[in-house]
C-alpha cells in the first residue's frame, strides 16, 4: 500500500500522525477498491483534463 505520511509531506499537507493513522485504514481500503478499476480502463480513453460547474441559477 502506499505510504500516506510521505504523500501528505510531498503535498505540504500538514497533518498530524494521530489522524493519518486514523484515516490510513480508509486511504487504504479506497485504494484497494479503485486500483483495479482505474487499471481496466482503456488507454485509449482521454482523462478529464478540467471540470467546470456552472452557477446555479437566480431564484
Amino acid at each position: 500500500m502506499k505510504d500516506w505520511k510521505k504523500i501528505a509531506e510531498a503535498n505540504n499537507l500538514a497533518i498530524p500522525d494521530a489522524d493519518l493513522d486514523r484515516i490510513r485504514p480508509s486511504l487504504d481500503q479506497l485504494e484497494a477498491t479503485f486500483r483495479p478499476l482505474a487499471a481496466s480502463i482503456p488507454h485509449e480513453v482521454e482523462p478529464a483534463i478540467t471540470f467546470v460547474i456552472p452557477p446555479e441559477a437566480a431564484e
